[in-house]
């Protein structure tokens, strides 16, 4: 393997948010050779580009040889950060892992993440919320980005991972990465609090700890503290003082939807099914996998709670 010339990153966790992104990009930190960075979303660039490349470079150790860079950013699969992927193609042209999941199921556990955990989310229902913004819907619009991608990284650099596969095996969704970055899978380890990184939503217990929080990102202080206390100790420091949040079944979720709004997700239900089954068919003949099957069990022909058959 030639070893890296640019800042990279090397590797890319780029979405879908919600599908288990976290936890694989927490298994690939394991391998001695991924070096995840400061920050496990650094976001450069999406929302952060205008920092500079020193500012992103500074996130991570020393380029070295045999040491490659994580980014594990979702917004590059943003709707409203579409220069984000022809950038990271500009830039980097690194290994890319896109999950993907129920696109509906995934849109209201987006919607459940911002509103109950980070609080930026002021809409007390989906329907609300799809009413001011396209951010939950927009992520979930599979097909243009996996168009994108493939638009602007060849085939080999892409890996296509459906949300089942991933939950059910996820050392083996490392293991394909590790060996497309030149890496050896055998050395993927296990992270501390695999829990810390499955897909629950979860709220702070006291307001002051999300006041906390915000000051903290906002002073550009988070790099900082990440590094001298550690991932796994962040985490453990966060379950503390966070608590569970159940989850919103997609029927009480979708009934806050008006009937116009039922039909766009439907539509878009369909398209993303429709998409990421033919690329994930593509892909199954092209590397010898059988991951479509996994997408068909994910995502059936059906209607949608609330919507007209």
């Amino acid at each position: 393997m030639t070893g890296p010339t640019t800042i990279g990153p090397d590797v890319v966790v780029a979405g879908a948010a919600r599908s288990g992104t976290s936890f694989l990009s927490a298994l690939l930190a394991t391998h001695p050779g991924i070096d995840p960075g400061a920050v496990k979303e650094s976001n450069y660039f999406s929302r952060e580009y205008d920092r500079g490349p020193a500012w992103y470079d500074s996130l991570y150790d020393a380029r070295q040889p045999g040491l490659l860079r994580l980014d594990g950013s979702m917004s590059y699969t943003f709707a409203h950060f579409p220069e984000a992927i022809p950038r990271l193609a500009n830039d980097a042209q690194p290994v890319v892992v896109y999950a993907v999941r129920h696109p509906i199921t995934r849109l209201v556990s987006h919607f459940q993440l911002h509103r109950d955990y980070f609080t930026n989310e002021p809409a007390a229902t989906l329907g609300e919320a799809l009413t001011s913004s396209d951010v939950y819907s927009g992520a979930s619009d599979y097909g243009r980005w996996w168009q994108a991608l493939t638009e602007h990284l060849p085939a080999e650099r892409l890996l296509l991972v459906p949300f089942p596969v991933l939950k059910a095996d996820s050392r083996l969704v490392a293991g394909l990465v590790c060996e497309a970055i030149g890496l050896d899978p055998g050395l993927i380890g296990e992270p501390e609090d695999a829990g810390a990184h499955r897909n629950a939503v979860v709220a702070y217990r006291h307001p002051l700890v999300r006041v906390a929080r915000r000051s903290v990102r906002r002073a550009g202080l988070y790099p900082w503290l990440r590094r001298t206390a550690g991932s796994e100790r962040i985490r453990a420091v966060r379950s503390l003082l966070t608590r569970p949040v159940p989850a919103e079944q997609l029927a009480d979720a979708l009934a806050s939807c008006s009937p116009e709004q039922l039909e766009r997700l439907q539509r878009l239900y369909d398209d993303a099914r429709l998409a990421m089954r033919t690329a994930l068919v593509e892909q199954d003949q092209r590397r010898g996998l059988e991951w479509s099957a996994a997408w068909d069990e994910e995502c059936p022909v059906v209607r949608l709670p609330g919507v007209p058959a």
